[in-house]
């Protein structure tokens, strides 16, 4: 015995010196050495062994996954350790540990560090230190090396999507095509400018309606179709507006001279359904947070889909062209036609940037549109809550940045749509077109 504890001592690793001669008899009187032949497993991945191998003589090959075919992987020699560097917790190991060469190791488990002097204890304790603390070094190396890589990824995509913009604006094909859209009508545009503006007042849209008969008969054919679907006819200008109040008001006739630009077929009456839901939604969040102007982000909600209307035009005249139209981004689309309207530069901008904060910080976004795109961006991840989406299937990879702006940074996407903005369109759920009155009752009924 004692000449076999001598030969294993010959290969003695540098790990054991400070340990006396009885000390080290002790330990390899107490420790299993085992001995491995090329590709015997010593861990295997996903396996709890609270044991630590310290490696005599031969080769350790660490890898990631169980393919002996490949000779990949870290490579740990005589003299160093390898297993479970802590022995109060049950932790599965996340790579298997395979002999590279003929080798031989030494076991040190929890019952025969018990075994051995308080000095020996200490020796294994303190190199069990060493090797957590290169491990948490390894590891924040690894870290930083992941955060320099998501920084360079995120200003790459920003630097991408920023050339889009300038190239869909030099895009002749395009140009050409959006002259061809036809126009908001004055009526639409005029009101939507006035109100940007804050040149108007919740009297003067009234009576600008009143003194208009074509701009009546809009809001009268409207309020009495089967879109908002009131049970009494509605005759008066005035009853309307005291029915549906100034907001509400504003939003259908906008949202009239929106529906006026698209073709009157179920796809794009789909669009201009969601489109309208979300114009209220932002209005609510917008209302309830108090960031931004309501009216503003309503007008924002409604036209922000404008872009994929034209897509789809434009794949319905250019169906051999389909696949590179697909490719197109919407949101510069529709925020170039807006452009063209000669809407002001805070809806139009506020359109272009609108899926930024799906791939980018709050930072990157022009600080004179970032509480639009705000706004409008949780709404959207609000409306697909209604509509059965979980807030993992979401893209939320910096909704916390974007939710501390809101001052909503302790609610999660679930709790803003049912705790903040249900409650405040469940209020005038009466004055709503039947369609987002429908999807806001599923939400509130039990």
């Amino acid at each position: 015995m004692k000449k076999l504890m001598k030969e294993n001592r010959n290969d003695q690793p540098a790990q054991f010196n400070g340990l006396s001669e009885k000390e080290i008899n002790t330990l390899y009187g107490l420790a299993p050495i085992k001995k491995l032949q090329p590709d015997d497993i010593l861990i295997k991945k996903g396996d709890i062994d609270q044991t630590i191998y310290v490696i005599l003589s031969g080769k350790i090959r660490i890898v990631k996954e169980d393919d002996r075919q490949t000779k990949k992987g870290v490579f740990l020699h005589q003299g160093e350790w390898v297993g479970g560097i802590d022995f109060l917790r049950q932790v599965p190991y996340a790579a298997s540990a395979v002999a590279a060469e003929p080798s031989s190791v030494m076991a040190v488990n929890g019952k025969t560090l018990d075994a051995l002097e308080a000095k020996t204890q200490l020796f294994f304790f303190k190199h069990l230190n060493n090797l957590a603390i290169e491990e948490i070094r390894r590891l924040e190396k690894k870290e930083k090396k992941l955060a320099d890589n998501n920084i360079k990824l995120i200003k790459d995509i920003y630097r991408e999507r920023t050339k889009c913009i300038t190239d869909v604006q030099h895009s002749e094909m395009i140009q050409n095509f959006l002259k061809k859209v036809p126009k908001l009508p004055v009526f639409a545009t005029t009101l939507a400018n006035d109100l940007m503006g804050d040149l108007i007042s919740s009297k003067e849209v009234s009576e600008q309606i009143a003194k208009d008969p074509s701009l009546v008969g809009i809001v009268l054919k409207t309020i009495n179709s089967a879109y908002y679907g009131f049970q009494k006819k509605i005759s008066d200008i005035h009853h309307a507006t005291v029915l549906l109040g100034f907001n509400q008001l504003y939003q259908l006739v906008l949202g009239e001279g929106v529906r006026r630009t698209m073709p009157d077929i179920p796809s794009f009456q789909e669009l201009h359904s969601h489109c309208v839901a979300m114009s209220h939604i932002s209005f609510a969040l917008s209302q309830e947070t108090r960031i931004g102007k309501p009216v503003q982000l309503a007008t924002i909600g409604l036209m922000h889909n404008l872009g994929q209307i034209v897509i789809l035009l434009l794949k319905k005249q250019n169906p051999k062209l389909a696949m590179f139209i697909d490719s197109l981004d919407r949101a510069q689309i529709g925020g170039l036609l807006l452009k063209s309207w000669n809407l002001p530069d805070v809806v139009w901008k506020s359109i272009e940037f609108q899926f930024f904060p799906e791939f980018s910080p709050p930072n990157n976004i022009p600080e004179e549109i970032r509480d639009n795109v705000n706004v409008l961006y949780i709404s959207h991840l609000c409306y697909e809550i209604y509509q059965g989406k979980s807030e993992k299937e979401l893209p939320t990879t910096f909704l916390d940045e974007y939710k501390q702006l809101l001052n909503l940074k302790k609610y999660s996407v679930v709790d803003i749509a049912y705790r903040i903005v249900l409650p405040s369109l469940d209020k005038k759920i009466n004055s709503l077109p039947v369609a987002l009155r429908q999807l806001i009752r599923k939400q509130t009924t039990p």
